[in-house]
C-alpha cells in the first residue's frame, strides 16, 4: 500500500501546481471553474485580461497537470494487474488516492490557503475584505457531493481493474 500513498502524494503535488497556476497565471479561467467563493469569482472577473501568452502557459500547465493526473491513475490500475491485487485491495487503493486528494483539497486548499492565509489576496489586493475568504465551508455540499462520488468511482475502478485480472 505504500505505492498508494506515493500515488496520492503525487496527485496532491499535481494538484498544488495546478492551483498555483489557477492563482498566479490564469486567475480568471481558475476562479470560474475551479471553485472560488462567488464574491472573489466576481472581483477577479473585473480585473484586466492577462496577456494571450501567459494564458497560453497557464492552459499548457493546467494540461499537462491533467495527463499526470490520468497517468498516475493508468500507474495505479497497471500495478493493481501485475501484481493481481484483490478487490478489496484496489479498492482502500483508489479510496486512498481519490478521498486522500479530496481531504487534501479542503484542508490545504479551502482552509489554510483560502480562509486561514488568505494567499489569492496577497496575491491580488483588490480581492482583500470579500467574505468568500472567512468563509470555510462556501462549497460544503460540492465537496460531499464529490466524496460520495469518489468512493463509488473508486468501486468502480477497483471493479474494473481486478476483473481484467481474471
Amino acid at each position: 500500500m505504500h505505492k498508494s500513498f506515493i500515488m496520492l502524494g503525487l496527485i496532491c503535488l499535481l494538484a498544488s501546481v495546478m492551483m498555483a497556476n489557477f492563482i498566479i497565471v490564469i486567475p480568471k479561467f481558475g476562479s470560474k471553474y475551479f471553485g472560488a467563493p462567488d464574491d472573489i469569482k466576481e472581483m477577479v472577473k473585473d480585473m484586466p485580461d492577462k496577456p494571450m501568452w501567459v494564458n497560453m502557459i497557464g492552459v499548457f500547465i493546467m494540461i499537462a497537470g491533467f495527463i499526470g493526473v490520468i497517468a498516475i491513475f493508468v500507474w495505479a490500475i497497471a500495478d493493481i494487474i501485475n501484481t493481481q491485487m484483490s478487490f478489496f485491495e484496489a479498492l482502500v487503493r483508489f479510496l486512498i488516492i481519490t478521498e486522500g486528494y479530496k481531504l487534501y483539497d479542503i484542508i490545504f486548499f479551502d482552509y489554510f490557503m483560502l480562509t486561514k492565509f488568505k494567499l489569492p489576496a496577497k496575491i491580488y489586493p483588490q480581492t482583500i475584505g470579500a467574505k468568500g475568504y472567512d468563509n470555510f465551508g462556501f462549497n460544503a455540499k460540492s465537496q460531499i457531493n464529490k466524496l460520495v462520488l469518489f468512493f463509488f468511482l473508486s468501486l468502480a475502478l477497483a471493479f474494473g481493474s481486478t476483473s481484467i485480472i481474471g
